[in-house]
This record gives structure tokens, sequence and C-alpha cells, in this order.
């Protein structure tokens, strides 16, 4: 039955490829992690349904994504939940354009990678809940569907990727400038569309939504222990 699903979810994918393969032969793998976990992550640690992770998908995704879209993203991330290692060989080409400098060359001049992002991840998280919430946080920023920036010219940036707001314009980020300070700026000008722009209270991730799904999306992620704030 495992075998069936796996095959299912590459079908979905290979029908659903909206970016193009990366070039390998410019990459060079290589793992910072020491030694992977061996184990997979403990679901009975994860507070929220499969059902309800579609549900926050939905609500930020359908004015981009049609249903069968939402659902193999739904499918995606329910994989790097039960099995790490698994989607990182499956869908590779998905999981190392999750990590930043997939595509940047280092000071020598070469694009270095981890090879199992997910699965480095789940090695390094605390435990279940942390790594639960990052890998959310990686497959929702691949569909520009939620973004992390810890200084507001990187949050500006982040806007101009993300789906609500790549069409907007905000203003320049100022020097002083804290993503929380910057995002409250962009909100007035969110407010005029109906949007919202939410962060995780003390972190860093961030995602836009319409206004009147704000609470609905809130309650939601709080049951990955995942608190979100109006900045």
């Amino acid at each position: 039955m495992k075998r069936v699903l796996l095959l299912l979810i590459a079908i979905i994918s290979f029908n659903f490829s909206c970016w193009s393969q990366p070039d390998y032969t410019i990459i060079t793998f290589k793992s910072k992690v020491p030694a992977y976990k061996r184990s997979k992550p403990n679901l009975k640690n994860l507070k929220i349904t499969k059902s309800e992770i579609k549900n926050i998908i939905t609500l930020l995704g359908s004015s981009f994504y049609s249903e069968s879209e939402i659902d193999d993203m739904t499918q995606k991330t329910w994989l790097t939940f039960i099995d790490p290692k698994q989607f990182d060989y499956v869908f590779k080409d998905i999981a190392i354009r999750t990590t930043p400098n997939w595509n940047k060359k280092n000071v020598r001049g070469k694009i270095v990678v981890e090879p199992n992002p997910f699965l480095a991840q789940w090695t390094l998280a605390s435990g279940e809940t942390s790594y639960f919430k990052k890998a959310f946080s990686m497959i929702l920023s691949y569909y520009k569907l939620m973004k992390y920036s810890d200084d507001a010219q990187s949050a500006k940036v982040a806007l101009g990727k993300l789906l609500y707001t790549k069409e907007m314009n905000f203003r320049p980020a100022k020097v002083k400038d804290w993503t929380n300070p910057y995002l409250e700026s962009a909100n007035q000008v969110l407010a005029k569309k109906g949007l919202t722009a939410l962060i995780t209270n003390g972190f860093y991730d961030f995602f836009v939504c319409e206004a009147d799904k704000k609470d609905e999306l809130t309650a939601l992620f709080k049951k990955m222990d995942w608190k979100f704030i109006t900045p």
C-alpha cells in the first residue's frame, strides 16, 4: 500500500511540474550533518490532521492553485511528515530548491547543497513539533505561500515573491528597519486590497492571506503549536 501511495504521489507530481529541473552538473552535494537520523517522525506527536493541512493550503492558495494541485501539495507535505528520507529521494528536484542556497555560488564559486534537505532538518530538529513546522514552511515557501525574513530588506524581497503580493509596490526598507515594523507598514497597503500579513510570534516565518480568512488560519496553525500574529 505504501509503495502504491508513493507511486501515485510521483505520478501527480509529474503532471504538476511548474518549474524546470535544476542543473545538477553545476551542483556539489555535501552534507554538514555528521549522521542522519535512522528513525522517522512519530505522527502521534502531530496534533493536526491531514485534512486540516489541506485546509491551510486551500485558505492560502486557492486563488492561485486548482483543487488537484492543492491535493498534490497536501500529499507532498504529508510525505515530508511521515518519511523525510523518502521525500528527499522521490522529490529531489523540489527538496533541494527549498534550501536558500540551492542556486547560489559560495566564495569559491561553487554551488554546494545539502543532498537531503528534509532528512537533515529532521535530524537537526529538537523534536517532531519543530520539524513539522519547518517542513511545512519549506513546502509553503516553495509554492510561494510563505516566506522567512529576519530583516526588513529581505521582507521586501519576499513580498515580491509571494503570490498575493508579487505585483504590489511597498515602500523601501529603511536601514534600521526590522521585519515586524516593515510588515506593519506593508499591512497598510495590504488592507486596501482586503489582505493582511501575519508573522510567527518571536520568529520570522510570515504569509499573506485574505483578511477574512485570518482567524481560521491562525486557529489551524495553532494546532501545530505555531502562533501567528498581526505585526
